[in-house]
């Protein structure tokens, strides 16, 4: 069955390795740009980009309605969180970094997780009411961690090992989204319209450094919850899994 995925927190082009990865496991494909252009669908039907103002909720309902508009039905978000691409973006202590970057890290992605749950719900009442089997839809969250200040003031050896450091802003964001993203799996995973799949990958590892191999193993695992006789359990969606781990079928990794 076709799936089409919408992946955000990352404009186009930092997003074209992890939206390769995705397009190689079948499905539809609907990243963002910042720019103020219209939607723009790739030659092969398969990919779409799609303007996204992320300071605004009406531009957050847009983009959602855009990815039914290209491809009927959305199926999958995947919200990225990737700690190394932003402290390349706030990298100082400035009044500008503190409110741009709230705007980006955290507003943005609030917004645009309601949307999509709104639209989710939505989605399951319509085809309920007409009896049409439909899977849960699928929610994910994935934390891309990379060291801290912090970490590098306890262990200066990593200075040398990584590019950007996660400075304050982005670590305060950082703890925002995964407090954001537990609750969200808290209160919705009981929910039959949706599944919700919490992730973290370390940017020290294979898969951390490897975004079109993160997402071609993400999607293993979505198909693998595609594949469950019955939806996740309110633990397996609570829990942080460990980029690498295999399907709710075959056994969960989880972190510590």
């Amino acid at each position: 069955m076709e799936k089409t995925i919408l992946i955000a927190g990352k404009d186009i082009p930092d997003i074209m390795d992890f939206s390769d990865g995705a397009l190689m496991t079948g499905r539809n494909v609907v990243t963002t740009s910042s720019t103020a252009v219209h939607s723009k669908q790739a030659a092969d039907g398969g990919a779409v980009t799609a303007s996204w103002n992320k300071t605004s909720p009406v531009s957050a309902r847009t983009l959602v309605l855009e990815c039914e508009n290209y491809f009927r039905c959305l199926d999958e978000a995947v919200f990225v969180f990737d700690e190394a691409y932003f402290a390349e973006k706030f990298d100082g202590m400035s009044h500008e970094n503190c409110s741009r970057g709230t705007d980006e890290m955290i507003l943005s992605y609030q917004y645009l997780a309601q949307e999509v749950l709104n639209r989710f719900e939505k989605r399951f009442s319509i085809n309920h009411a007409s009896d049409e089997a439909l899977k849960p839809a699928k929610i994910v969250f994935l934390l891309k961690t990379s060291p801290s200040e912090f970490d590098i003031f306890k262990n200066n050896s990593l200075r040398n090992s990584v590019p950007f450091a996660a400075g304050p802003f982005v670590s305060a964001a950082a703890s925002s989204f995964e407090g954001f993203a537990e609750n969200i799996a808290a209160m919705f995973s009981g929910r039959d319209y949706i599944n919700v799949v919490l992730a973290k990958a370390d940017v020290s590892t294979e898969l951390g450094k490897n975004d079109k191999a993160l997402a071609s193993w993400l999607c293993g695992y979505l198909d693998e919850v595609d594949n469950l006789k019955t939806k996740l359990t309110a633990k397996q969606s609570t829990v942080w899994v460990k980029a690498g781990a295999k399907g709710p079928g075959g056994g969960f990794g989880f972190l510590k």
